[in-house]
């Protein structure tokens, strides 16, 4: 175990953020979070971390990690148990493809979408940051929804193309999530590093009404609601069939 604390750099309700927590909570490692708002958080991270991207973590060694995939290892290595990988080689580049997928191609999709939904529901924004102390007033977050939405879009290369793909592609990411599940891949306890890629991925991406009952009803929907029982936000339904 470490001594001293943690501390993780979030954006209130990001996917990669929520996988970072799960394994620091599971760990039981003490760790003080400190929530960015969205976009502002590129300068702060960029600043700090050398990357644009959250969670970015700080050791009390003043060693600094940023990304997911890298914090989940540096969390095994703090503190082995319970394991976040396999230890069988096949088992271990099984789970570690898995996690790839995620988050490469899961993550960004999810980004894309959200986003595109939250500027046809732009005052929908500000409940994803439920249970954040975020930095700032709440009447000027919302008041900067709209300008953040236009801008995360672009950061994101959230265009209206790229999402129609996104949403027709959807179904065949799901099946690939229950093939993954199906094959014992994720799913297991304890989780590993690819259950919490996929699942906060689908957990963040079910806060929209118009895709959680075709989410939900999937066995890895399942995982994802049993992995995150709670989590931040929702925008209306409407929102995705418009953007």
């Amino acid at each position: 175990m470490p001594t001293g604390e943690l501390t993780l750099y979030v954006v209130p309700a990001s996917h990669p953020c929520a996988a970072v927590e799960y394994a620091l909570k599971r760990k039981g490692l003490a760790y003080r979070r400190v929530d960015l708002m969205p976009l502002w958080h590129v300068v702060h991270q960029r600043v700090r971390f050398g990357r644009r991207t959250v969670p970015g973590l700080a050791l009390p060694t003043g060693e600094k990690v940023v990304g997911s995939r890298a914090i989940l290892r540096v969390l095994d290595g703090l503190e082995p148990d319970p394991p976040l990988l396999p230890a069988g080689a096949a088992d271990r580049a099984r789970v570690e493809a898995a996690e790839a997928w995620g988050e490469s191609v899961l993550q960004p999709l999810v980004r894309r979408v959200l986003w595109a939904a939250a500027q046809v529901s732009p005052d929908a924004l500000t409940s994803y940051s439920e249970g954040a102390d975020l930095p700032i007033p709440a009447s000027l977050a919302v008041k900067s929804a709209p300008v953040v939405v236009r801008l995360e879009r672009l950061l994101n290369r959230s265009t209206d193309e790229a999402v129609r793909e996104d949403l027709a592609a959807l179904a065949a990411h799901l099946d690939r999530a229950d093939g993954y599940l199906a094959e014992g891949t994720i799913g297991g306890d304890p989780p590993n590093v690819a259950d919490l890629q996929v699942a906060s991925s689908l957990r963040l991406v079910m806060t929209l009404d118009d895709l959680r009952p075709a989410i939900e009803a999937r066995p890895s929907g399942q995982l994802a609601l049993r992995l995150f029982p709670e989590y931040p936000g929702r925008i209306p339904s409407g929102s995705v069939a418009s953007a």
